[in-house]
């Protein structure tokens, strides 16, 4: 099993300057993979090319003609502007539409026990969890993750930490991991966000499956059971599924009632 190390981690634990320096390049290439890795591997797919060309061009041809039009006909080219910028919304009001019509009329299946109730036949699991400055929460998220109903011994639940985040480090430190959990330290690197955690965590992932959780998330016990029936009865080109998020302060107030279905 593999582990990641910090450096500070990596300069305790071995003595040997050629250990230190193979565990950092190690490290930074894992780094460079989640950052970089989509962009090399798959560049049309990737956001951080920016603008092609002709996208450039098409922009760059639209500010003499949106001038000119403001000079001309300005009430006319603001009604343009206000329409094309409302293009956008329109299109996630319609997703949004036919997303409840769907719920509503019936398309969502009750979870089915699909999969096979012998804990040798089932896939092994990864659960990944970010964290950052979330210790206060730490007790309660291990006290969720222990009530998921999926054998321990087909299970892998990675809390990934980042290096400067030491006060949750230290919470997860005091606590007394099972032994499908473990704490997984990402390197401190820009952007800090939990996106590129969870890319640097998947390198280290060993499940055929691979679910994300927030540290205040509280899963359904048997929802990876449920998502793995769902999975294997789906076509092959269903690759991803999220779940239904329900509310627990949904009479709360006015704000909260509206995620409430």
């Amino acid at each position: 099993m593999q582990h990641a190390h910090v450096p500070g981690e990596v300069i305790e634990a071995r003595g040997s300057s050629a250990a230190v320096s193979a565990d950092l390049d190690v490290c930074q290439d894992r780094l460079q993979r989640a950052v970089e890795g989509l962009a090399r591997r798959s560049p049309d797919l990737s956001a951080a090319t920016g603008l092609r060309l002709w996208q450039k061009c098409t922009l760059a041809g639209l500010v003499p003609i949106a001038c000119g039009g403001a000079v001309l006909a300005p009430e006319a080219t603001l009604n343009v502007l206000l329409a094309l910028m409302a293009i956008p919304f329109f299109l996630v009001v319609v997703l949004r539409a036919v997303s409840l019509w769907h719920l509503l009329d019936g398309g969502r299946e009750p979870c089915r026990e699909a999969a096979p109730a012998a804990g040798s036949e089932l896939p092994v699991y990864t659960v990944l969890v970010p964290l950052f400055r979330e210790a206060a929460i730490v007790p309660h998220l291990l006290q969720a993750l222990a009530r998921i109903d999926y054998p321990a011994d087909r299970l892998e639940v990675l809390l990934i930490a980042e290096s400067v985040d030491l006060e949750t480090r230290q919470a997860l430190a005091r606590e007394r991991l099972a032994a499908h959990m473990r704490v997984l330290v990402v390197p401190d690197g820009e952007p800090r966000t939990k996106p590129r955690a969870c890319q640097y965590a998947l390198q280290f992932a060993r499940g055929a499956y691979v679910v994300v959780y927030d540290a205040e998330d509280m899963p359904e016990p048997g929802q990876l059971r449920c998502a793995l029936a769902a999975l294997r009865a789906a076509p092959e080109r269903l690759g991803c599924l999220q779940a239904q998020l329900n509310i627990y302060n949904s009479e709360k107030s006015w704000l909260t009632r509206q995620f409430t279905i």
